[in-house]
């Protein structure tokens, strides 16, 4: 009888792939707290304090928020501009948006080729709150129903809340959608919430409404699908987070290093995981190259599209904010370069004309690095000829 040989080969093979899918896990094991640990030190989260738990009637619903909602995705802008309206700050969005970061760079969007404009949502709102006169409160907790509970008794305390949620599962839909909503009201088993982006006239349409305008409504159960949806996207260390302003000191602002940040989040970097600002609208575009209709997406084409128009936002609000401060027209300017770059190439991904979108992002690319190298330069010539710390116009 012949001797059946050792299976070299196999162990080997075996071998190999569970060593590569222990590196691989063991990479992911690292990548996943270095996101965790930036979270920590950016987002200054607060653990759910045993005070937010109080006990809310059963029913209630604000009558002084407003309700402003644009075509356009600017929920996170808009988020803040609804709660900071409802105690007297009422400031137009554009500045929001210059103040936040919000629209001024490009960040990915996850688990998608392509990017959205704009900065890190949460560390914006943390920087801009105080320059509004607040304090931004980034309250956390794992349990769905002390968030519940939370979010009722703040409403009913007076305060509006902001919830960052996917909006594809708030409206059961395919995908994933990074979004912010501000609940005003709620119901034993529903909260009612006011939509920033009106892009279906069957359920909103753009507008600003006035204080207390009957708002959507959603049940409770959907609603923390949506946020634990984000969460377990994004792989924050918690599963439920909430926003609340709370009034603070008189608002300064230091125009210098509001130009800095937002330069270099127009001219970005590659890091260790995604890129941002103009290296990640460059990266889009070289993924459009090597990989064509493959990574072609409602997402992508829709950050496109609204890079366009933020992009011309924000080339007005430079001259709004600085108008005598002739050097950043050259940013204004490139900036509203990018904006008609970011439309050609909405336009051709739209026709399927792919070639063309490529070549329409790497100029908008070359546009944002521009304008960003032009504000850091604004930035470094010293706060003294910006006006240092001066007292906001509201």
């Amino acid at each position: 009888m012949a001797t059946r040989a050792f299976p070299w080969k196999t162990v080997l093979i075996v071998s190999g792939l569970l060593l590569l899918a222990g590196l691989i896990g063991g990479y992911l094991v690292v990548m996943r707290g270095a996101v965790q640990a930036y979270y920590g030190a950016e987002y200054r989260a607060e653990p759910l304090p045993a005070a937010m738990l109080g006990t809310p009637p059963p029913t209630f619903r604000l009558t002084d928020v407003p309700w402003f909602s644009e075509r356009l995705d600017h929920g996170a802008s808009s988020s803040l501009r609804m709660l900071a309206a409802q105690q007297g700050r009422l400031v137009p969005r554009a500045t929001i948006d210059f103040l936040t970061g919000i629209t001024w760079g490009a960040r990915p969007i996850p688990r998608r080729s392509g990017f959205l404009p704009g900065q890190d949502v949460e560390a914006g709102l943390l920087r801009a709150a105080p320059l509004l006169g607040f304090t931004r409160r980034f309250v956390t907790t794992d349990s769905a129903d002390d968030f519940v509970r939370a979010v009722k008794t703040a409403i009913a305390g007076g305060r509006a809340v902001r919830l960052a949620l996917d909006r594809a599962m708030l409206l059961e839909q395919r995908g994933l959608v990074p979004h912010s909503v501000v609940v005003v009201g709620y119901d034993e088993a529903h909260f009612e919430y006011y939509e920033p982006w009106c892009d279906d006239d069957a359920r909103c349409t753009p507008a600003e409404r006035p204080a207390g305008h009957p708002g959507l409504s959603v049940p409770t159960a959907r609603l923390l699908l949506a946020v634990e949806s984000l969460s377990l996207a994004m792989q924050y260390p918690w599963v439920y987070q909430f926003v609340v302003l709370e009034p603070a000191g008189a608002p300064a602002i230091d125009l210098s290093t509001l130009l800095a940040i937002n330069g270099r989040g127009l001219i970005g970097q590659r890091t260790a995981g995604p890129s941002v600002g103009s290296v990640a609208v460059e990266d889009t575009a070289k993924a459009l190259e090597r990989h064509g209709n493959d990574v072609v997406t409602p997402e992508l084409s829709g950050g496109v599209a609204l890079a366009a128009a933020v992009r011309r936002d924000d080339a007005e609000a430079l001259v709004t904010l600085f108008p005598a401060r002739p050097e950043l027209a050259k940013a204004s300017e490139a900036l509203d370069e990018a904006a008609r770059q970011y439309a050609k190439a909405h336009q051709a991904l739209q026709a399927k004309a792919l070639e063309q979108a490529t070549a329409a992002l790497k100029e908008a690319a070359k546009a944002d690095l521009t304008a960003g190298r032009v504000l850091l330069d604004a930035a470094d010539a010293g706060a003294h000829s910006l006006g240092g710390r001066v007292a906001p116009p509201w």
